[in-house]
């Protein structure tokens, strides 16, 4: 039996659940974010694929994000991290990320339920 522990990769930290873009973009557009900080997350759901995630060194490179949006990469990086902050994505953790030449990945996800904006009307949730 093996018994070397093993690192946790960004795949098996995330969830499997199920991902629904309409959800999700329907979440970040009714929220309280600044527009800049809606716009990459309209970026980031048109690139993920089914299950909301973005691959090492996707579309969410700092280089990538300033042509598609128009935005400084200094700003990118405060959105990213605000993002973060407000529960819309999800990354590993900076410190003990070993591959500093690659974007991390990044999981789509919706901040806690207490945040998040009531369904819309006649939706299905």
């Amino acid at each position: 039996m093996d018994t070397t522990p093993t690192i946790p990769t960004p795949a098996d930290a995330a969830p499997r659940t199920s991902f629904d873009r309409a959800v999700w973009e329907r979440t970040l557009l009714a929220s309280e974010l600044r527009r800049d900080l809606r716009l990459i997350g309209l970026i980031f759901s048109h690139y993920a694929d089914g299950s909301g995630r973005l691959p090492m060194d996707g579309p969410q490179r700092i280089e990538t994000l300033c042509a598609l949006a128009r935005i400084d990469g200094k700003r990118i990086r405060v959105i990213l991290r605000e993002l973060e902050l407000s529960g819309y994505i999800r990354r590993p953790n900076l410190h003990t990320w070993r591959n500093r030449t690659a974007a991390r990945p990044i999981v789509l996800t919706l901040p806690a339920a207490t945040s998040r904006p009531s369904p819309a009307p006649g939706g299905n949730g």
